[in-house]
């Protein structure tokens, strides 16, 4: 009969979660999609989905946006698999996974309370509660919702299903390292029961086993070791800063209204900061009362809240809030909803009726008329401009946005008030120096590229951008130093290899050219000009049967690139020749 329900449970929140998101189909990747996804080679082809599971750079396009979620980048290689790049597709999949998690806190409120309409009402507020509405628009949450589904799952089969439990939670971990509160949550799940901890407990064991595991894991291929070393702020400040964030979490919940991709929210410096002392006392009295009222359902449901929010309450991150991060957590909260709503339902059977079916349709509204929001990133960073014009990261995405649509004032506008927000924010200072490259003023982006490695020297595109400007002014011994350390950098920079093999080819060094073109073919083999390039300087040291096979692949690549017909016309031309 549960299953029955269960299933039933899924039909109707599928059809609902359809409804409610069919606005926002047509919406595009946005910014971390870019790097992780879009243009992210490793998810070509399902045979690399092994190579997730050990190496943390897999993760993006980028050198430096390496993470240890295998299962994520698994389920972006399937998507890959049976669509390609057709965006619908993945955020069709992301619906689905919340569609799961509203059905898996439908059948624990049947597990814990055995009150249908209390399940119903827990199921659907997780499902239409506009905070949610980020990790469906934007694809790189996926990442909060398979954590979310499979944490979930470890805990509804915990008792039953040990076996199935661990797998589940084994999942959640390769999924996002939030996973790792779950040990948390069954020792004082122990110690709300029976008053103490028993480590002799199977489940527990097997659960903090399972976290040793992940952990030995992360420091071997060093995710952890990468990520420590690339904290934006001290711990003391993170902590100040993340007081204040979880009173802040609670009231975004109760009123989601100003929901935002890059909330105005600032940094606290010193515990001393007012802000942070109220929003302590706060968090003191909650834990307090969750702590007397231990075996009371709401107070555990806090617990788990702010459990939940422990990872990036004590690890400081790039973001100071986020939406997306709430997900798991604000499970809790839903119970306390739904816990209030249940209490006010026995006592007033129709008000409770009138008024859950009232904020059902409020937030359904609210989640639809966000949606066109998530359009693309020019109306996603001007609705996040306009509700924090102090957010410096804000204002350089909303640059960055202006500039691939050459809307070159407004995105120099959008940058320079960036940098006069936070002046070292290096990332906006190569998105300053892109734009003046584009707009043909050459020393204004070189001075950007400089001031960016000034505050970053690990940047290794910005070393290839200034070998580019030197190549343009025919400096070739400075284009050469430049790309050669850009190489230095990302030994797999296939356009850097690409240029430094033009550039070696100026000074006469035909073999070394060589070997640049075939390295950056090794890196990419879908380079067109690459091809052609090595077909030249194959031809020219005398290996006719090497030239005549990269003419020809020159030539099937770039036939159906219009830009690059001229090109085309010229390989097949060489291809005669030789043959």
């Amino acid at each position: 009969m549960l299953n029955r329900s269960i299933g039933q449970a899924f039909v109707v929140f599928a059809l609902l979660g359809a409804a409610l998101y069919a606005n926002a189909l047509g919406n595009s990747f946005h910014y971390d999609d870019r790097h992780s996804i879009e243009h992210n080679k490793h998810l070509r082809s399902l045979a690399n989905i092994p190579s997730y599971f050990v190496d943390p750079g897999t993760f993006s396009s980028e050198r430096r946006g390496t993470m240890f979620r295998p299962l994520l980048l698994s389920s972006y290689a399937a998507n890959y698999a049976l669509h390609g790049g057709w965006v619908p597709g993945y955020r069709i999949a992301n619906l689905l996974i919340h569609v799961l998690c509203s059905t898996l806190l439908f059948a624990l409120a049947h597990k814990w309370w055995g009150i249908p309409r209390d399940a119903w009402a827990l199921g659907l507020l997780f499902l239409l509660h506009p905070l949610h509405g980020e990790p469906i628009n934007y694809i790189s949450s996926r990442s909060d919702l398979l954590v979310g589904c499979f944490y979930l799952l470890a805990v509804l089969w915990s008792v039953e299903r040990p076996y199935g439990s661990w797998s589940a939670f084994a999942a959640a971990l390769m999924s996002k390292s939030v996973a790792i509160t779950l040990p948390i949550v069954v020792w004082a799940a122990e110690w709300i029961r029976d008053g103490r901890v028993r480590l002799r407990n199977r489940y527990l064991a097997g659960v903090l086993l399972l976290s040793g595991v992940y952990l030995t894991t992360i420091v071997a291929n060093r995710f952890l070791t990468s990520s420590l070393a690339k904290t934006p702020r001290t711990f003391d400040v993170q902590l100040w800063t993340q007081t204040k964030a979880l009173v802040y979490y609670i009231w975004l919940f109760c009123m989601p209204r100003a929901l935002s991709v890059e909330h105005p929210f600032v940094v606290a410096d010193r515990w001393s900061d007012p802000v942070v002392v109220l929003a302590g006392l706060v968090l003191l009295s909650l834990g307090g009362l969750a702590i007397v009222g231990r075996r009371r359902v709401e107070a555990q449901a806090f617990g788990f809240f702010v459990l939940a929010l422990l990872p990036a309450t004590l690890m400081p991150l790039n973001i100071l809030v986020s939406e997306r991060r709430m997900y798991l957590a604000s499970t809790g909260l839903v119970v306390i909803a739904v816990w209030a709503w249940g209490q006010m339902a026995a006592r007033r059977r129709r008000f409770a009726i009138i008024t859950g079916s009232s904020l059902c349709l409020v937030f359904a509204a609210m989640v639809w008329t966000r949606n066109p929001i998530w359009l693309n990133d020019i109306t996603l960073w001007e609705d996040a401009v306009a509700k924090g014009p102090g957010m410096f990261r804000a204002r350089a995405n909303l640059g960055l946005a202006y500039g691939k649509q050459e809307r070159w004032l407004e995105a120099i506008n959008e940058l320079e008030q960036a940098l006069a927000i936070k002046g070292d924010y290096a990332d906006a200072w190569v998105e300053l120096g892109n734009i003046y490259h584009d707009t043909g003023q050459l020393e204004l982006a070189e001075r950007g590229y400089r001031q960016a490695l000034a505050l970053d020297p690990s940047l290794e595109g910005v070393y290839y951008n200034l070998g580019n400007l030197a190549m343009g002014r025919k400096d070739v011994d400075g284009a050469m130093r430049f790309y050669r350390e850009t190489l230095e950098r990302n030994p797999g920079f296939a356009d850097a290899h690409n240029n430094l093999g033009q550039a070696l080819e100026l000074t006469g060094d035909f073999a070394a050219a060589r070997q640049q073109y075939e390295a950056a073919i090794i890196d990419n083999p879908h380079l067109g000009g690459t091809w052609f390039n090595l077909g030249g300087v194959a031809e020219r040291l005398g290996d006719k049967q090497q030239a005549l096979v990269a003419y020809r692949r020159a030539q099937e690549l770039l036939v159906a690139l219009p830009e690059y017909q001229n090109y085309a016309v010229r390989a097949e031309q060489a291809i005669q020749r030789l043959e």
